[in-house]
């Protein structure tokens, strides 16, 4: 994040403020390296204090002494001061992207390094990448970029509200008075859109998600408003002052250790590191000094290096792990390392930058395009030469999903909006005579015997994290499919454990459709693997090698604790079958995601329409009581 360069205190430089980004930085890195910091995000949350705090003082400075504010001088030093070091660390991260990463990888990286470029990283993360603590995050090596668009939008619109505010108010006795009231209702209301966003945060709207400025502007106007409120005020009393650092010091360790990736954040719990740094903001100018701790060389140095730290450490701890570095301590090591290349980018592109800003305006113009044009040309020209070719027959990603939203048609079957339910069906007309339902394993299963059966109408019903988690939208779906006039069968499928199978849910809708005359097949499931299938289909330039297969015994143990539950389930009702889907993927000891020359996975769990489609034809080919139900 940013800094403030060494500068005399009519300026209102304070050391405890870098003292301060090297506390916030710390704690990020620590998190990102995997050491138990659980709570070591929240140090973006205080560098987002500290940027309203520092940006505003800056601006009251310069409307004290010309009772006017330069908003393209503040734009342009804004840029100069930060977008050099990005577009440094972006096309060194674009160079090892291409060497180690594979495709999907290689284009999240590309998107998110040229949407940082212009300061929209936090939304193009939210589209491609997903949650702050899904498992995509982990390996995007821009994640971290997210919080610099957001400082860098809060750096566009905040000065033109805060000048409007003291052009407003250039007539009444209290001057600040009026940007204070306008900073302080932004607070509110932006704090409410972040307490409503974290109530659902799989449900909110993008504009209000863990990315959002919307939801992220009360913690920089909180800064703002504690320099509103402090601007040319003396320092508080020695006593006074050290309290509050004590406060906000202990309130700041608490939630590096009490807040967690279960938190609903941002929401009432940022509230703890919020306040702790506006306690310590306020605490470190005191008539008695500044705070020691926050004040010791160190951690001066580190704060100085702070920006450039928290660009490089993320991108080297991704490209360690692409290439098999597993161990939190190595991770946390080559954290430690990357403040080598931060003190070189610090010295040698952000000092010479820091205020450079040539009168002509032809030179700006030029040296803007000489910062963004390169990392951006870096694209295309990698996409082209680096990109690996794919080694076998079959897709990766999210290709299944398009190819069923393409060629399906949405089923007649009520589904309540707010479920994250999806239900299609092969034929645009008339109900399904084979419905498949349950979780995302069922849904890859869909695509396969809409193909395979082409003349017959297949729908299913993707029900979220069923039948873990039952919902009124589930039971309501299987009482309706219970209704349907044509079907013949239906097929239940779920990334099984021992818990699920014999779960009241799923007793419940089998027991339901039973008593209807349908055929009910109980799906078992196929092997799960600890990688991704872009592992097995690509090999990077200069990474490791691709794997294929790995042992069985994980496939095997769940196989064994959810198996008899379905046996058993099938064994109580006249019309339930099992249906062996895992078949042909594992030997005695290995299980592979390949057969012959074409893979058959899209992931780490879910098939492909090659892998779908084999599925489904062996079924229809060797289970006679699938093809007796659908005969009827």
């Amino acid at each position: 994040m940013t800094s403030t360069s060494k500068r005399d205190n009519s300026t209102g430089y304070r050391p405890d403020i870098q003292g301060l980004r090297a506390i916030a930085v710390l704690l990020v890195l620590t998190f990102h390296a995997g050491l138990p910091v659980v709570g070591g995000f929240i140090g973006v949350d205080v560098f987002f204090v500290i940027s309203g705090y520092v940006i505003t003082n800056m601006l009251l400075r310069e409307w004290s002494l010309h009772n006017s504010i330069s908003l393209g001088r503040f734009w342009r030093r804004r840029f100069f001061r930060l977008s050099p070091a990005l577009a440094l660390v972006i096309a060194v991260t674009f160079i090892f992207t291409a060497l180690l990463l594979l495709p999907l990888q290689q284009q999240v990286s590309y998107q998110t390094g040229v949407g940082a470029l212009f300061f929209v990283a936090n939304i193009v993360i939210a589209r491609n990448t997903g949650g702050y603590f899904d498992a995509p995050a982990e390996a995007n090596p821009l994640l971290n970029t997210w919080s610099l668009s957001v400082e860098e939008q809060f750096y566009f619109l905040f000065p033109l509200l805060l000048v409007a505010g003291l052009i407003a108010s250039r007539h009444v006795r209290r001057s600040l008075l009026v940007p204070f009231v306008i900073v302080a209702s932004i607070a509110c209301v932006s704090f409410a859109l972040a307490i409503v966003g974290s109530g659902s945060p799989g449900e909110a709207p993008t504009w209000l998600n863990f990315y959002s400025p919307v939801t992220r502007s009360w913690e920089f106007a909180v800064g703002s408003l504690i320099a509103l409120a402090t601007f040319q005020r003396s320092p508080l009393p020695t006593g006074a002052a050290r309290s509050l650092r004590w406060i906000g010091g202990l309130a700041l360790l608490a939630g590096a250790f009490v807040i967690d990736d279960q938190t609903p954040f941002p929401g009432v719990w940022t509230l703890l590191p919020v306040a702790a740094t506006a306690l310590l903001l306020i605490g470190g100018n005191s008539t008695g000094g500044r705070p020691r701790l926050l004040t010791h060389t160190v951690l001066i140095r580190i704060g100085d290096w702070s920006y450039s730290i928290y660009l490089w450490h993320w991108p080297a701890i991704v490209f360690a792990i692409a290439v098999g570095v597993e161990s939190v301590g190595w991770l946390f090591l080559i954290a430690v390392l990357s403040l080598v290349p931060a003190a070189l980018s610090y010295r040698f592109v952000e000092t010479p930058l820091r205020h450079w800003s040539p009168p002509q305006r032809r030179t700006r113009a030029l040296a803007v395009v000489a910062v963004l044009l390169p990392p951006a040309l870096l694209v295309p020209v990698l996409t082209v030469a680096a990109t690996p070719s794919p080694r076998l027959n079959g897709t990766v990603g999210t290709t299944y999903l398009d190819e069923i939203w393409a060629t399906s048609h949405p089923c007649t079957l009520d589904q309540e909006s707010s479920s994250g339910s999806r239900c299609f069906q092969s034929k645009e007309s008339g109900s399904p005579e084979l419905f498949i339902i349950g979780d995302s394993h069922a849904e890859d299963l869909y695509l396969g015997f809409s193909k395979e059966l082409s003349e017959t109408n297949v729908g299913y019903v993707y029900l979220p994290d069923w039948p873990y988690r039952d919902s009124e939208n589930a039971r309501n779906t299987f009482a309706q499919i219970s209704t349907l006039a044509n079907l013949r069968a239906v097929v239940i499928n779920s990334r099984w454990d021992s818990s699920g199978a014999r779960s009241d849910a799923v007793k419940s809708a089998v027991e339901g459709l039973s008593t209807s005359g349908v055929s009910v097949f109980l799906a078992d499931d196929r092997p799960v693997f600890s990688f991704h299938a872009e592992k097995c289909l690509y090999e990077s330039l200069a990474g490791p090698r691709a794997v294929c297969s790995e042992d069985a015994s994980e496939f095997v143990s769940r196989y064994e604790a959810y198996r008899p539950e379905l046996h058993e389930l099938s064994q109580s009702y006249s019309d339930v079958y099992e249906l062996n889907t895992s078949g042909g993927f594992c030997d005695e000891s290995t299980c592979s995601m390949v057969a012959g020359e074409d893979l058959l996975y899209a992931d780490a769990g879910h098939l492909n329409e090659l892998g779908s489609r084999g599925v489904a034809s062996k079924l229809l080919r060797e289970s006679v009581d699938l093809k007796s139900a659908l005969a009827k």
